[in-house]
């Protein structure tokens, strides 16, 4: 017997019984628990290597530099599942590319019938912060293209999140898989990824990035800022 809550979930999106049980079965399948290890590692280097880049940096360690440390982390994750996903350690694939809005770039994680961006979160079930580009981008997971057949996947494909959120302590706090329902804030289907890694006890080490990677990721951030001076930029990515 399905519980009250998607029993609601399923009158809400006017589903036949199963359907977000299909969503969660794209999902997983699209981001597979095999992957889980190395995603958690990739993630935490990232943050590792922002953070070190920081340190080397003095600059960066004022209160003005550290009103930045959130940007510079994201770029770390994005920078490292790039390069993770570049070298077959991760069973999809990522694009760098510019966002459809402003001069700010995100990478794309595809698989399967899947696309994916990385968010922060605050929690993790809690939506990223709503902006125009995300209202656009989650447009694909209409429910009426399920209504009829709930297999029937959009000609763009699914929309997907990673998201993630870093504790007090510089630590990784949590990582999930969402898919997003269009117009508001509930989810077709949700992972956590750290639940399902200790479950399977796949948690692996972190590895201590070597000089010669954080030499290389620093100036991927200089060339960035670099690039970004001669554009108008925007207050935030969205």
């Amino acid at each position: 017997m399905l519980d009250s809550g998607l029993m609601f979930l399923q009158s809400t999106f006017h589903c036949p019984d199963g359907s977000l049980h299909l969503f969660q079965e794209a999902l997983d399948a699209a981001f597979p628990p095999d992957a889980d290890a190395n995603l958690i590692r990739g993630v935490s280097e990232g943050i590792f290597l922002a953070d070190s880049t920081m340190k080397s940096a003095g600059f960066l360690q004022s209160t003005v530099g550290l009103d930045v440390r959130g940007h510079v982390r994201r770029a770390g994750i994005l920078y490292r599942l790039h390069e993770m996903a570049g070298a077959g350690d991760l069973p999809f694939s990522s694009i760098m590319s510019k966002m459809p809005r402003g001069n700010w770039h995100w990478i794309e994680l595809q698989s399967k019938n899947f696309t994916a961006h990385v968010c922060r979160t605050d929690a993790p079930e809690a939506f990223p912060d709503d902006t125009p580009t995300r209202q656009d981008e989650r447009v694909t997971n209409q429910p009426d293209f399920f209504e009829d057949n709930s297999s029937v996947v959009p000609i763009k494909g699914y929309l997907a999140w990673l998201t993630f959120g870093i504790g007090d302590s510089g630590a990784l706090g949590h990582l999930c898989w969402g898919m997003p329902k269009a117009s508001e804030d509930v989810w077709l289907a949700r992972t956590n990824v750290i639940r399902r890694a200790e479950m399977n006890e796949k948690i692996v080490p972190i590895e201590r990035a070597d000089m010669r990677a954080k030499v290389k990721f620093r100036d991927h951030i200089e060339e960035t800022v670099l690039k970004k001076s001669s554009e108008n930029l925007d207050t935030t990515p969205e």
